[in-house]
């Protein structure tokens, strides 16, 4: 399970894991009260961060975890429940859980990568919430400038969407979403009381300079009616002007890969057409079996 997620040299699963959930906690405000408390953990993977949250699950009424990965939520129910209860949910809304039936709900790099069903999983969330009830997610920002490839543009970015042709199979984790402090107040608010906002240094115990990590967002839920539509609909001017940016990025990088595959495809010409692939060549064709005599 480890390795579905961190995968890459020098990554410290357990270490990642018990960071966020301090991060979690510093981020949550200190009048909540875990005795009694329903909590769901969205997007929980294989308990990255879920397994540190033993304390507080032993407090809460219920601690669960859902995640589309019906593989890491079966590890999850063999392994940590309980004291935590787990289930799998889909790519699209509903959850298995009632109305208003959460008071804290938090959510490690979930929202930084949905790119077409954030306002449905965003109306989803404020239904299960209870009424004064509190979302805590992360997002990419100006701490992430080294995935998004060129400087922070604040005014510019509003969601912006890299990679959108990846899927959430295996290690992919679908496409990358950037989020300016303006257009999440101005969408996610409509919604949500934005109770605080950190955009980036997430896991951090002081602000990184230069900016790193990821952002923060504390929300409160409001006691307004929600839909996707309503979320997703547009009236700030600036807008129009993270649409264009976001359509350079995506021009910008297909350009790099088409230059890209150009150098890699010379470079593959050149090695076709050296001596030392022909004797390569050569020796694989010698070592093919004869085929059986009829």
């Amino acid at each position: 399970m480890q390795a579905r997620v961190g995968g890459i040299p020098g990554y410290d699963y357990d270490l990642v894991g018990r960071g966020c959930h301090e991060a979690f906690l510093r981020a949550i405000p200190s009048t909540f009260d875990w005795r009694g408390a329903r909590v769901l953990d969205f997007g929980s993977g294989a308990g990255r961060t879920l397994r540190h949250f033993g304390a507080e699950a032993a407090a809460a009424a219920e601690f669960w975890a859902c995640d589309i990965d019906a593989e890491s939520v079966e590890w999850l129910r063999a392994n940590l429940c309980p004291p935590f209860r787990a289930f799998c949910n889909g790519e699209l809304p509903p959850l298995q859980l009632p109305d208003s039936s959460i008071d804290l709900i938090y959510s490690m790099s979930v929202f930084t990568h949905l790119a077409e069903t954030w306002s449905a999983w965003l109306a989803e969330l404020h239904r299960v919430l209870a009424p004064g009830g509190l979302l805590v997610v992360t997002t990419l920002g100006p701490g992430s400038e080294a995935d998004l490839g060129v400087p922070w543009d604040e005014e510019r970015t509003g969601m912006l969407v890299l990679m959108p042709e990846r899927d959430f199979v295996g290690t992919h984790g679908g496409p990358l979403v950037f989020h300016s402090e303006w257009w999440l107040r101005e969408h996610w608010g409509r919604a949500f009381e934005i109770v605080s906002f950190e955009p980036y240094g997430f896991g951090f115990e002081a602000p990184p300079t230069p900016p790193l990590g990821q952002g923060c967002a504390v929300l409160r839920k409001r006691d307004v009616a929600v839909t996707a539509e309503e979320l997703e609909r547009v009236d700030d001017p600036r807008e129009w002007a993270a649409v264009q940016h976001n359509l350079e990025l995506v021009h910008a990088r297909a350009a790099a890969f088409r230059e890209l595959a150009e150098v890699r495809a010379a470079e593959l010409d050149g090695l076709r057409r050296s001596r030392s692939w022909r004797i390569a060549r050569a020796i694989s064709r010698a070592r093919r079996p004869l085929p059986p005599r009829t």
